[in-house]
């Protein structure tokens, strides 16, 4: 069959495409997309596009022979392929074998291992018995021995107990006695000193003459009291780096007990200076050193505080009371502040200056209302109530201490364990008494009671419910509680830190912080406050309950 010559732009879809099979290009996509790709395919052989003549086969038996040579260099690839493939089969076969030998020994040594670890068990299980029983005995030796001993020192701390109340019975009556001798004494003295006086009276007058030895004698005697030495208090000494407001109160207080002039207390304050405040003679005359009020001008302007009374107006205004700081601390603070910055402010405006700091310092906002309708008129006074207000809401809340456990016993997320630890803090918290047999003594000042003792001991207390009975508690107020407990306090710091202390550094603790670190995993830090997660035994419920 004849075969034809036609350029680029006649060529048919299917000329397009054989032409890009043979120089093994893409064939997808339409006619257009065919011939640019035929067209580069032309410029990378070198010729052009435009000019270049195809031949478009009329003889279908050469397209037939060029595709059986190429089935023939496939059925050959295809054949090494597989003798490869076999021989790669033939291997792994081979491996499978030496594998599942390996395999089946594998499984003999892991059936000894097991009837080996099998009769392991068996015996460790058989000592662990034997020791659960020899714990269980030694425990309950221990427990009598400690039962037996505790009521040999409740005996001997009675005994001990009362034996010091007679003691100290005893030594008050004789500082009572010894009070009525020592003030007899006293009147003795005076008598006879009111005696000596009227006698020596009488001599000195029957002795007094004009022109006479006796003036000449007399006069010596009459002059003798101040002669004496003046100098009867030492005053204390200053170097710069105390307070010298404080200081020169003390020396004011020691020239006026010794009776100093002008003078001799210029004297004094300069032979008291040490250390650096040495250096301020240097810059003083012989005239202005003499000067006492000169000199306590420079020391005054050198190391005084009165130019800084705006500092502490400012510290005064910023002053607020500390998460951990106590109301007698507080108080101090604020009435130091007040002297330093009010120092020429008459008392009474002072003091009233003073309390209102104090209340609009206060962290509790409760303890401020009760104070602002007291109305104190004096900061000590206003101390005295907000400590009062502090022990009554105290002692209310600690009514509000006492969890309901009754339900978390019989779910199981309570023992036994954690009821007597709360009543134990219940009890501890109880005014202090002291049993002794049938006696208890109540300690009144000096006055010792006896009383007859209720028919059951405190160790005979079972708790069978406890119960909520206010449970209106403030965050602020809990996280201040956690923050002031010496148990509470190092776990709370540990968990903000994110880390585990170790026991190198627990050993130093109460046993309580030991606990609490041993029972770690199960507390954190919700809201601020240390809780303890619990749980029930399949997991299926979780909460957090407050640790106080």
């Amino acid at each position: 069959m004849a075969s034809r010559q036609v350029f680029l732009k006649d060529l048919k879809v299917a000329d397009l495409k054989r032409e890009l099979e043979e120089r093994e290009c893409e064939t997808t996509g339409k006619k257009a997309d065919l011939q640019n790709r035929l067209r580069e395919a032309l410029e990378d052989e070198g010729e052009n596009p435009d000019t270049f003549l195809f031949d478009i086969a009329g003889d279908i038996n050469s397209a037939l022979q060029s595709l059986e040579n190429k089935l023939l260099e496939n059925a050959t690839q295809m054949q090494q392929k597989l003798e490869e493939t076999s021989g790669n089969l033939r291997g792994m076969e081979q491996r499978l074998v030496e594998n599942s030998d390996n395999l089946r020994g594998m499984e003999q040594k892991l059936i000894e291992n097991g009837s080996n670890l099998q009769q392991k068990l068996e015996e460790t299980s058989g000592k662990l018995e034997n020791l659960d029983k020899k714990l269980l005995e030694n425990y309950t030796t221990l427990e009598k021995k400690i039962m037996e001993n505790s009521s040999c020192l409740q005996k001997q701390i009675g005994e001990y107990v009362d034996g010091k109340f007679e003691e100290i019975e005893n030594k008050l009556v004789t500082v009572e006695e010894f009070q009525n001798k020592f003030l007899e004494v006293e009147r003795k003295i005076a008598t006879l000193n009111l005696e000596s006086g009227e006698q020596q009276q009488m001599v000195n007058t029957s002795l007094k003459s004009p022109g006479s030895d006796s003036d000449r004698l007399s006069k010596p005697e009459l002059s003798s009291p101040v002669e004496i030495s003046k100098i009867r208090m030492k005053p204390p000494q200053f170097d710069g780096k105390s307070s010298w407001v404080n200081y020169l109160r003390q020396f004011e207080a020691a020239a006026r007990a010794n009776g100093w002039s002008l003078a001799e207390k210029a004297t004094a304050l300069t032979l008291a200076l040490r250390g650096d405040a040495t250096d301020i003679l240097q810059t003083l005359s012989l005239e202005e050193q003499d000067d006492y009020h000169q000199l306590v001008k420079h020391l005054e302007m050198r190391y005084g505080q009165s130019h800084l009374e705006h500092v502490y107006h400012s510290q005064l205004k910023n002053r607020y009371q500390k998460s951990n700081e106590s109301l007698q601390e507080f108080e101090a603070d604020i009435a130091r502040l007040v002297r330093l910055a009010y120092s020429s402010t008459p008392e009474n405006v002072m003091e009233r200056l003073a309390v209102q700091a104090f209340l609009d310092g206060l962290r509790d906002t409760e303890t401020r209302q009760a104070l602002t309708l007291a109305r104190p008129s004096k900061l000590v006074d206003a101390l005295a109530r907000a400590l009062e207000f502090e022990a009554a809401k105290e002692s209310c809340r600690r009514q509000a201490t006492i969890r309901k456990m009754e339900e978390d016993l019989e779910e199981g997320t309570c023992n036994e364990a954690e009821i007597r630890r709360v009543a134990k803090e219940i009890l501890d918290k109880r005014p202090i008494r002291r049993w002794n047999g049938a006696k208890v003594r109540h300690i009144r000042g000096r006055r010792i009671e006896k009383k007859k003792a209720p028919p059951s001991s405190e160790k005979d207390v079972v708790i069978r419910r406890l119960t909520v009975v206010n449970d209106d508690w403030q965050p602020d107020e809990l996280l201040r509680d956690q923050e002031n407990d010496p148990n509470l306090k190092p776990i709370v710091n540990w968990k903000k830190e994110g880390r585990k202390p170790t026991w190198e550094e627990v050993s130093r603790y109460s046993p309580t912080v030991k606990s609490y670190w041993a029972q770690w995993n199960s507390l954190v830090l919700s809201d601020g406050l240390l809780k303890r997660v619990l749980e029930k035994s399949d997991g299926t419920e979780e909460r957090k309950q407050l640790i106080g």
